[in-house]
């Protein structure tokens, strides 16, 4: 595509802006419910951990909370929710999308010492959302071709997100050794604090841990490429959706399995909620 032709596509609207709205707004809701199941583990993170305010102004700003968490912990986190709540309630903008990362990074910083993938996923996607608002909407012509421009291109950067973390975790697994014969399965199996008690005598066939093994390598880099397609986006999303809730209860990674899961909405089109939409109509009525 010609350069010129890009920058017109992009700048002529703000694409699938109900989906993208539905999608971050979920985003907030996640953010909600996770300061609240964090609440009593912060308690006690914040009792033993201190925050030292940051050398420059800029730092000092975007981390008082997690200063004042120190020992106004549920101040902050009461103010969290409500910040949160508010957002949920009224239009998606700018300043709900800042002040959600505000949230999110303030959150990490306390959570620290217990921070997984999950946390960078979260973490990464709400900087993304800045750039997905649409209002306000700029007055001049200039400044709302540029706004759409950002916001498309950022709404296919948290897209490109999500698909270099399959992308890596695929081929790291397919050039891994252990991985290719099935043998990281049953290193897997060991970790007793981790493994459910029921899938764990599964993984001590050979075969059954090479099954599994190439089925998550050939789900991971296939969604790198189906997902960008029409006839094959809904079913990839589909089978990740199984994927993520077999590995929340198989191996009690229920945190990152959600997140990724939430995640996927971003790639989902208006259409597809107006699809949802008539199917719910037409059951509702039998």
């Amino acid at each position: 595509m010609h350069p010129d032709n890009l920058i017109t596509k992009l700048s002529a609207d703000f694409h699938h802006r109900k989906a993208v709205t539905i999608f971050c707004k979920t985003l907030l809701c996640f953010t909600l419910f996770k300061i609240i199941f964090l609440w009593k583990i912060c308690i006690t993170i914040v009792a033993y951990q201190h925050f030292s305010w940051p050398r420059s102004w800029v730092g000092k700003i975007i981390f008082l909370p997690s200063v004042l968490a120190g020992d106004h912990l549920h101040i902050v986190y009461s103010a969290f929710l409500v910040l949160l709540i508010v957002g949920i309630i009224v239009p998606w903008n700018y300043f709900s999308a800042i002040l959600h990362f505000w949230i999110v990074a303030n959150l990490y910083r306390i959570t620290l010492p217990i921070t997984s993938g999950a946390d960078q996923v979260h973490f990464m996607i709400s900087l993304a959302m800045i750039g997905m608002a649409a209002t306000p909407r700029a007055c001049n012509a200039r400044w709302q071709a540029l706004q759409v421009i950002v916001y498309n291109v950022t709404v296919f950067t948290g897209q490109c997100i999500i698909v270099s973390i399959y992308l890596l975790s695929g081929w790291d697994k397919l050039i891994t050794p252990s991985w290719r014969t099935g043998e990281a399965f049953r290193m897997i199996a060991n970790l007793q604090y981790m493994i459910h008690p029921v899938v764990q005598p599964l993984l001590g066939n050979s075969t059954v841990n090479f099954i599994l093994a190439w089925t998550t390598i050939v789900f991971e880099l296939a969604f790198v490429m189906m997902v960008w397609f029409r006839k094959t986006r809904l079913p990839i999303l589909g089978i990740g959706i199984l994927f993520h809730l077999i590995i929340a209860v198989a191996l009690n990674l229920y945190g990152f399995s959600l997140i990724m899961i939430l995640s996927y909405m971003i790639f989902l089109k208006d259409e597809d909620y107006e699809n949802i939409l008539v199917v719910f109509k037409r059951t509702s009525r039998k």
